[in-house]
């Protein structure tokens, strides 16, 4: 695994390249500086998909990326064999020019990385910088209208007087001196310091500006035209180069979109919206064209923790492997695919990579993630293309039978704690099959407080719960047992009365008629206040 910083990056980038493109596919995982903003509300699972979207949305835009590991695989069908080559990045939004950043680090986000050893002085000093499109494109304007002349610009009397009279006399002064020497200007503004600096630079073949700090003078060294070009020549190449600094990894990015090869993570929505924010674009506030915007713009996307989800749906019928796949978190997946019945299936692939020197501690490190997350899709890939096998004879299995097999998984991302299991980028997104939501009402007729029923209905799981009217409330269940078993258990509850929600139930339609006559009276009173002020 090589970890990357501010240092090697540019020595990496060819060989990052080169790799990439004999790559079959490529791992991707992030690590934030934090997950929940205070800006959005906390996540449930009422969240439509849509609703989901603008909650991480707003995480985005607070929260940064402080590590992206990539681990790239190669095939070789004959051998059978997949390499991996696995880049650690670290990373840091630096200011640049006009780009001032801002971001926050959460508290418990800190406390996790530090539970794993995360090097925080190798990513604040090392990190590498890294801009979206819309920031380069702005840079690029800011530097081109830099370099542009500046008789267009209209200045009042004053200001063009002062910039004729200290025209005249660099003029004159530069007739009369020798390379070498040099004269102060006070501009009396940066604004007319830049002016006064364009004109320097266009009108004179023999006078090179020299700013002093951040004040409004500078020097204008005397010089003659042939160093004057040389210098020139030489401050384009330095802006370049720094601007190129600047853009950072973003350069990877760019690199995944040229070649398109799979993106293989685990859990992936938060990772590819901190993509599309931070190296690509803003975030756009419509839900859909995000998912046009992703699957133009991008590569395919195969998320494992919604490929292992749908495999443990089709294996519940089976006795022999059901037991097997129980976990869902990257690290249990890896060691449930490695054990002896899923890894000593006939024709199991060959997976060589540095991983054993990078066990122990290096868990959450994203380099070490994303290898496991190829891992999993590798070992998940060869087991779910043997069960799915039809034939009396088998055959050795190849990278193309498991993307075959994993079609239907191509481009869904896996939803935590949401209406919906998953979103799909390209079609419509799933019908909800999450257990059917709770009524909960006091017995006594009185109001109906949330924390209290979230209290109590916690001993049946994490659930959700959401104000109705002042005397009900809604719960939602993380699993049909769990809704199962708490009808049973709250059945002869002192306090509550619990029922399936049914949409067309006389209370329903109460708060729904509440929640009605609320907006009405909003609005109401709204257009009143309007039609008084024009009043």
């Amino acid at each position: 695994m090589v970890d990357v910083t501010i240092q090697n990056f540019h020595e990496v980038l060819d060989q990052f390249e080169l790799d990439l493109q004999k790559a079959s596919f490529t791992c991707l995982d992030f690590e934030f500086s934090g997950l929940h903003t205070n800006h959005s509300s906390p996540i449930s699972l009422f969240d439509t998909p849509s609703e989901r979207y603008e909650i991480l949305r707003k995480s985005c835009q607070d929260f940064s990326v402080l590590q992206c590991g990539l681990s790239i695989f190669s095939y070789n069908s004959v051998s059978r064999t997949f390499k991996s080559v696995t880049y650690n990045f670290f990373l840091f939004p630096r200011d640049f020019h006009s780009i001032k950043r801002q971001t926050y680090l959460e508290s418990s986000a800190a406390e996790f990385l530090m539970k794993f050893d995360f090097d925080f002085s190798k990513c604040f000093y090392g990190g590498i910088s890294f801009l979206n499109e819309n920031e380069i494109k702005s840079l690029e304007l800011e530097k081109k209208l830099m370099s542009q002349h500046t008789e267009d610009i209209v200045l009042n009397d004053v200001k063009s007087g002062f910039r004729q009279r200290k025209y005249n006399l660099l003029r004159k002064w530069s007739s009369e001196s020798r390379p070498g020497e040099s004269i102060e200007i006070d501009c009396m503004t940066t604004g007319m310091l830049e002016i006064l600096k364009h004109d320097i630079l266009h009108k004179f073949d023999d006078l090179l500006p020299e700013m002093i700090g951040q004040s409004s003078s500078f020097v204008i060294r005397k010089t003659t035209a042939d160093a004057k070009k040389e210098h020139l020549k030489a401050t384009k190449l330095k802006a370049d180069k720094d601007l190129n600094k600047a853009i950072g990894f973003t350069h990877i990015i760019r690199l995944l979109r040229k070649y398109k090869k799979p993106i293989i993570g685990h859990n992936l929505l938060m990772d590819i919206m901190y993509v599309y924010e931070k190296f690509f674009k803003p975030l756009p506030e419509s839900y859909t064209e995000f998912k046009q915007t992703v699957t133009k713009e991008f590569p395919p996307i195969y998320d494992t923790r919604h490929i292992i989800n749908n495999i443990k749906v089709e294996l519940k019928a089976d006795d022999k492997y059901r037991e097997l796949l129980r976990g869902s978190s990257l690290l249990s997946l890896y060691e449930e695919v490695n054990c002896t019945d899923i890894k000593g299936l006939i024709y199991q692939p060959t997976i060589i990579d540095n991983m054993e020197e990078h066990c122990g501690m290096r868990e959450h490190d994203a380099g070490y993630d994303s290898c496991l997350v190829g891992h999993v899709f590798i070992r998940l890939g060869h087991f779910y293309t043997y069960w799915n096998y039809n034939s009396p004879s088998i055959r050795p299995f190849h990278l193309q039978d498991y993307f075959r097999e994993f079609s239907k998984f191509k481009n869904c991302l896996n939803l935590i704690r949401c209406d919906s299991s998953h979103i799909n980028l390209v079609e419509s997104d799933p019908i909800t099959k999450r257990p059917q939501w709770l009524v909960v009402e006091c017995r006594d007729n009185t109001d109906i407080n949330e924390r209290e029923i979230s209290n109590v209905f916690s001993a049946f799981g994490n659930v959700s719960v959401k104000k109705l009217t002042r005397k009900s409330c809604l719960v939602a269940m993380p699993s049909i047992n769990m809704a199962a078993g708490l009808l049973v258990e709250m059945k002869h509850h002192p306090k509550f009365s619990v029922n399936r929600y049914n949409p067309h139930s006389s209370l329903v339609k109460k708060a729904l008629l509440f929640l009605a006559m609320s907006s009405l009276t909003c609005i109401g009173s709204w257009v009143l206040i309007k039609s008084l002020r024009r009043k």
